[in-house]
């Protein structure tokens, strides 16, 4: 039979309303919904990293993946937020005699905007914001020059993934693009490998490190953000890697070969990241860091030591409280000398000190403020034409009612969908709740929401590694929520979030309530 033709994917009884199914069919997962009289299918699978999708959390048409928060239209398969920026098959539905039948239905050509084949786009950086932007103006029907500015000669790849399964050797560097090079021409999406050196606003032109210069209609800036460097005698020995791009990466992993124990200066996400995926190798691992408490600024002391014993439980010791001061041996690595006369030893060391936004092009544009770029609810800056996002953008956030720049992968992404829309015309507000996840030691911690101050942290249930949720309130008010194992709840809470729909300490502590029965219903 071909794939073409009408096939059963089960019985109208197997499904109940409003509650996603999966099917298998063939070689493809299938996800069927009905709601009322109608039942949507698209694909099973989320386009990121191939979670269950009937696992996922469903509001009206959206459904939310449980695994890093990517959203989709079960009435389309298109994605409508990242980290996912492909769409799910799509298929249409009948029924006959109490059974459920699909076939697959061709992905549309996206509508082509004639009024822009005239136009130039271009988009400084190629990272999550650039990339995703570059796609979507496509996908949106941008018919004029595309061009990506990449300071990396490589296609755009999956950053979050270099510090976790690639840099443990579960990921095969195959896996690391987002897309193939004929992905891109297909799209017609040009890329240039090269710097901004300074913008022209009144010419509407960039010039890049080699001299080059290029007009422009409208503008993205999403340079991202630029490693800070260890700047300690010795930092400059063979075996001492910051880890931030690709090419970091898989140089870091050559240097392993042969290596008996590494460093990591730095408890932050990346920081323990590497730690654990080092420590999946075998490798004897120290992180060393200035907190006391890893992470406890973000997830409170409670959970941050809890995190640090899973750490120490797989055998990673922790030297914290502690600076390091210099970087001993010959011409390669042999240890690190902290502030208090501790010697650690290590044939790697990695540095995962923060980053720093790239500005540098800027000053002339007149456009940064306070080490970032303020832009309007449309990602807009001041300038004309001109739009920023990712790393180097203020965002006005609804919640607390002011700015705010976000430092993660799959908020990057979404601004920077939102940005090329807005260079299309639109004029919807950024609302997303901010998320990211980190991965360490096979447990996946996910974080809704944005809490640079807050007074208390209300657990829902059990805290442990069994999974709990975690609600960080600043004055009765909740700002952000952290889960593991809990992604239904997480992602209930985001809408109510997003929502502005207020969830008391009490509330959120009583595991009595069911959290879905405050949001209102969705069609």
């Amino acid at each position: 039979m071909s794939e073409n033709e009408w096939q059963k994917l089960c019985s109208e009884s197997d499904l109940k309303e409003s509650i996603p199914a999966a099917f298998d069919l063939g070689k493809n997962r299938v996800l069927a919904v009905r709601q009322g009289t109608i039942v949507h299918a698209c694909g099973g699978k989320c386009t990121h990293y191939g979670a269950p999708l009937e696992q996922g959390f469903l509001r009206g048409h959206i459904l939310t993946c449980p695994w890093h928060n990517a959203k989709f239209d079960i009435a389309t398969g298109k994605t409508k937020a990242a980290p996912a920026l492909t769409h799910l098959k799509h298929y249409e539905t009948r029924i006959e005699a109490g059974d459920v039948y699909v076939r697959p239905i061709a992905a549309p050509s996206p509508r082509i905007r004639p009024e822009t084949a005239g136009q130039t786009i271009l988009i400084l950086g190629s990272g999550a914001a650039g990339n995703a932007a570059a796609e979507t103006l496509r996908d949106e029907g941008f018919a004029g020059r595309l061009i990506l500015i990449s300071p990396e000669d490589a296609l755009p790849y999956d950053r979050p993934n270099l510090s976790k399964d690639f840099l443990a050797g579960k990921a095969k560097p195959e896996w690391i693009p987002l897309h193939s090079r004929k992905f891109y021409d297909d799209r017609n999406i040009q890329f240039i490998h090269g710097k901004a050196t300074a913008v022209d606003v009144a010419a509407r032109t960039i010039t890049l490190d080699s001299g080059e210069k290029l007009s422009w209609d409208r503008l993205l800036l999403a340079t991202g953000a630029r490693p800070r460097p260890l700047s300690i005698p010795g930092a400059n020995k063979k075996g001492v890697f910051l880890l931030r791009s690709r090419a970091d990466s898989e140089d870091i992993v050559k240097a392993l070969e042969g290596a008996r124990s590494a460093a990591v200066i730095g408890a932050s996400f990346i920081g323990l990241e590497a730690a654990s995926a080092l420590r999946s190798r075998g490798l004897e691992v120290c992180v060393i860091g200035p907190e006391s408490i890893p992470l406890g600024k973000v997830f409170g002391e409670q959970i941050g030591a809890w995190l640090q014993g899973i750490h120490e439980s797989q055998g990673v010791k922790f030297h914290l409280g502690r600076t390091p001061v210099e970087v001993t041996g010959g011409d390669s690595v042999e240890g690190i000398r902290l502030d208090d006369g501790t010697l650690v030893t290590a044939d790697v060391v990695i540095a995962g000190i923060g980053v720093t936004p790239v500005l540098d092009y800027l000053p002339a544009a007149g456009i940064v403020s306070g080490n970032a770029v303020p832009v309007d609810s449309c990602l807009r800056t001041s300038l004309d034409g001109i739009f920023a996002a990712g790393d180097i953008a203020a965002v006005p956030y609804a919640p607390i009612d002011r700015r705010i720049r976000v430092e993660h992968w799959a908020v990057a992404q979404r601004q920077g969908q939102h940005a090329a829309r807005a260079m299309l015309g639109s004029k919807e507000p950024f609302g997303e709740i901010p998320f990211f996840w980190t991965r360490q030691h096979e447990m996946s911690l996910c974080y809704l929401g944005w809490a640079a101050a807050y007074d208390r942290i209300v657990f829902r249930g059990a805290f442990g590694k069994e999974g709990f949720l975690a609600g960080f309130y600043e004055k009765d008010t909740l700002r952000a929520v952290v889960s593991l194992r809990r992604s239904t709840d997480l992602n209930i809470l985001g809408e109510l979030l997003k929502d502005g729909i207020a969830v008391s300490p009490d509330l959120f502590a009583d595991e009595k309530t069911a959290l879905q029965s405050l949001l209102p219903e969705k069609k």
